[in-house]
């Protein structure tokens, strides 16, 4: 039985008042929409119109709306029951183009759906890899999960899109503004106010990008023109697949490196709701895995882009004190909800990136110290040492030195793509080398229900 930490105001099994529940669900769906320029930066890549881009959009925040009910979920064989939420996953967007420019959108969704299928059947199967995810690999998963995220939202927070541009002092102005806001209203706040924190934010940054021109005309516009309601996917074919098993091996790797993304998620879920925590449920993970599983199905089938597990929000969720599931529900159902309502969408769709920035640097602290706190739970010996450090060094190394491993096969490269993966991968493998001779190596202490 999970035991409650003191410093949560909502845990996972505790149900906030209806209008407490709908404002923190609405708080969660902002980060949530931090990741809808990827549906529309594919639409573009093929030459989409406007209905494409509607079409993806609506149809992959429906498939995240009900990825995140369905993770919620706390009986039967699908969801974890926990305030996972899902989001438009980052992982997929190279191999989503990639099948986009070969076969189009029928192509993309086709082998969307093999994806999902296959992350479903890894499910059933990830419980008896327990041996491979000790308290150390775990700790360094959580940790790694922040680290990925600090490129984006370093970039983000002081307005920089490519390399070598110059620093936009009014981005940045903006999101050290939001980001102050956040942080005091987190620290000296009491109840909502400390519940609110990143709502309260938003609107004082909002505020701050109208009064600047940060939010242009143009973009005020597009909000006023947005119509308040429309069926996703007008005037696009629907049940249009394609197959291509020349992207089976590409799509499977970017699989099993999101599913590892995931169970680093899960992990932490656990953590944070449970005070007495010291080793992963992997059941559970398998509970989690299958519900995120069958958001990507369901994201292919409906035509969206697949989704994956949100560490920014398991984040504001540690960082807010609110961890119950029933916010999940609430952040589901909403984001389906405005799905059908451009006019609302379109306010996600003109946030400023300083904002976002100043909300991923704002959730990180959390992973960040939520890592330390599970590697600093076990005593590291000379074998564990070298499998942190090494996984630990290779992963930085991806973030420090993104052109280092650029002329790798075009089937690997996506294990070397993100510092998450690579660090994991790693750390998994040399455990499993370090431990030949060794006795114990069977002998983590990781719940199996």
């Amino acid at each position: 039985m999970a035991a409650k930490p003191l410093n949560l105001i909502y845990g996972v099994d505790d149900k906030p008042p209806l209008t407490t529940s709908f404002i923190l669900g609405l708080q969660h769906v902002f980060t949530m929409s931090s990741c809808l320029f990827i549906p529309v930066l594919i639409a573009h890549e093929i030459g989409g119109g406007f209905d494409v881009v509607q079409s993806l959009v609506g149809f992959s925040m429906i498939a995240s709306g009900l990825g995140t009910i369905l993770q919620s979920m706390n009986k039967g064989p699908i969801g974890s029951g926990y305030l996972c939420p899902h989001l438009v996953g980052p992982s997929y967007l190279s191999v989503s183009i990639q099948a986009a420019w070969l076969g189009g959108l029928p192509l993309m969704h086709g082998m969307t759906i093999v994806t999902g299928v296959f992350e479903v059947l890894f499910s059933r199967v990830v419980y008896k890899l327990r041996s491979f995810f000790p308290t150390e690999i775990t700790g360094l998963v959580v940790l790694m999960i922040a680290v990925a995220l600090v490129p984006l939202g370093a970039s983000k927070f002081v307005g920089i899109s490519y390399a070598g541009d110059a620093i936009n002092m009014k981005e940045l102005s903006i999101a050290v503004v939001t980001l102050l806001s956040m942080i005091g209203f987190n620290i000296w706040g009491k109840g909502k106010l400390k519940l609110y924190c990143v709502l309260i934010g938003l609107g004082i940054g909002y505020a701050m990008s109208m009064a600047t021109g940060v939010i242009s005309h143009d973009d005020y516009a597009a909000f006023q023109n947005a119509p308040w309601f429309s069926l996703p996917g007008k005037g696009v074919k629907f049940m249009n697949y394609k197959f291509d098993w020349g992207l089976v091996i590409p799509f499977f790797i970017v699989s099993l490196c999101s599913s590892l993304k995931s169970i680093g998620n899960l992990i932490t879920c656990q953590k944070i709701n449970d005070e007495k925590w010291s080793s992963p449920d992997m059941k559970n993970i398998g509970k989690g895995l299958f519900a995120d599983g069958l958001s990507v199905t369901i994201a292919g089938i409906l035509g969206g882009v697949a989704t994956d597990t949100s560490a920014s929000n398991v984040g504001l969720s540690a960082a807010t004190s609110a961890t119950s599931r029933s916010i999940g529900y609430y952040a589901g159902f909403i984001f389906v909800g405005f799905a059908f309502i451009p006019k609302l969408t379109a306010i996600f769709s003109i946030m400023p990136t300083s904002i976002m920035g100043a909300i991923v640097i704002f959730v990180s602290c959390f992973m960040v110290i939520s890592g330390i706190q599970i590697l600093l739970s076990t005593k590291m010996d000379t074998r564990k040492t070298f499998v942190i450090g090494l996984a630990f060094i290779f992963g930085l190394s991806v973030i420090i030195l993104p052109d280092l491993y650029s002329h790798l096969p075009s089937w690997l490269s996506p294990v070397f793509a993100s510092s998450l993966t690579l660090s994991t991968v790693l750390a998994i493998l040399l455990n499993q080398l370090f431990n030949i001779g060794n006795g114990n190596n069977n002998k983590h202490p990781i719940k199996n229900s």
